[in-house]
């Protein structure tokens, strides 16, 4: 098959259109399932299943895929093993959990690997005098922990295995405002119907024990009730505000002044006020330890159309006049753009509650356009609870 019109940079050509089309044929003959095959546009990556008239549209609007895998298309035997009437949505969670790992601790090889061999390399790495390990003994207990979840079945005969069926439940609650009993209520309930000796989880806290492995936690850090100030760092032991004189505890009214700090000692005192800090370094690291996000992060500076209109944020003066102002910075594709956002939300869902969470959001603008609004692609790196907005003490948490 003639592919020399893959790199052609018009789409709307005849050659490029007469080249989509016998693509398009040709694959529908050899490997269509339920009349879809997996787009090869560089939206859909491979991923989604759709059907001809859809995978025109979409390689005319969105371009070929870079680096295509052609086998993937032209045998049989390399197209995703599922029934044919799989939808989309169950083949988009069709996790790849080895490179899931490999993602998220990039030291490893993960490549036609077993576990016995990925110990043994580990162990030679930790004997060698003159480097030091790629990972901690914590990280190095975590990744056994999952490689072993990514190969247990969840249960005997099962094609699904322990960790993929949670990376998959876990992200359902996440999408769907789950509360943490209702999950455990249900991982309850379905472990019941699952053969005997499944692995399934029991709780969301032993669901919440494996996604932490993954390495993308948050830090809790006591605030100033009246959003003075953090106790963190030097001050992280201070009991009283250094601004305002306000208590770092909820004090108990109803008890005399004197029986406050007897009271104390005695119980583990509640913080007044808790901010959520979700790190930002090792999220960015994530966008480009995946193979499949790492090339879309230039996509702003080597894919993008650059013909005078305004398609993307790189398309505008902000964008180049940042660039002419910090041109060492703009030299390399790979440094982040990124945009912050914030708003206050009701997290109970009822609007006879005043009680707001206010949320600072990241937008990683080096991402295509149709990527980077995306739920799953926008930044949370700070949840600040509070009855009321902080207004412009917003900055105390920045």
């Amino acid at each position: 098959m003639d592919k020399t019109w893959v790199n052609s940079k018009e789409t709307s050509s005849p050659d490029y259109i007469e080249g989509i089309l016998n693509f398009v044929n040709f694959t529908f003959e050899k490997s269509a399932k339920a009349g879809k095959i997996l787009c090869p546009c560089r939206r859909c990556a491979n991923l989604i299943w759709c059907s001809k008239e859809e995978v025109v549209d979409h390689l005319v609007e969105k371009g070929f895929l870079r680096n295509y895998n052609w086998t993937s298309h032209e045998k049989d035997s390399a197209v995703v093993n599922s029934s044919e009437n799989r939808n989309e949505e169950e083949i988009a969670f069709n996790h790849e959990m080895r490179g899931l790992l490999q993602d998220a601790f990039a030291g490893v090889n993960m490549e036609d690997s077993i576990p016995n061999e990925v110990v043994d390399s580990f162990n030679s790495e930790r004997e060698g005098s003159n480097q030091e390990p790629s990972m901690s003994g914590n990280d190095m207990d975590g990744f056994f922990n999952l490689l072993k979840d990514a190969g247990q079945k969840l249960y005997p005969n099962c094609e699904e295995s322990k960790l993929a069926a949670v990376v998959h439940l876990f992200h359902l609650k996440c999408l769907n405002g789950w509360s943490n009993k209702s999950f455990t209520q249900l991982l309850e309930y379905l472990s019941s119907l699952l053969p005997e000796g499944n692995v399934l989880p029991k709780s969301y806290s032993e669901t919440k024990k494996i996604i932490r492995s993954l390495g993308l936690s948050y830090e809790k850090i006591h605030a100033c009730p009246n959003d003075c100030m953090l106790f963190w760092k030097d001050k992280a032991n201070d009991d009283f505000c250094s601004e305002c004189g306000a208590s770092r505890w909820i004090v108990n009214t109803n008890i005399e002044e004197d029986s406050i700090d007897c009271t104390m000692k005695k119980k583990k005192p509640k913080a007044a006020k808790i901010l959520r800090w979700f790190p930002l370094i090792p999220r960015l690291q994530w966008l480009y330890m995946s193979s499949k996000t790492a090339s879309l992060m230039r996509w702003h500076d080597e894919e993008r159309t650059k013909d005078g209109l305004i398609r993307h944020p790189a398309d505008s003066l902000a964008w180049k006049h940042f660039d002419e102002k910090y041109p060492d910075f703009a030299v390399d594709p790979r440094n982040l753009r990124l945009g912050l956002a914030s708003n206050g939300f009701n997290p109970f869902k009822s609007m006879n509650v005043t009680y707001t969470t206010w949320l600072v959001i990241l937008i990683a603008y080096n991402l295509p356009p149709w990527l980077c609004m995306k739920q799953p692609n926008l930044i949370l790196s700070l949840l600040i609870p509070s009855p009321k907005s902080p207004g412009n003490k917003i900055d105390i948490y920045m």
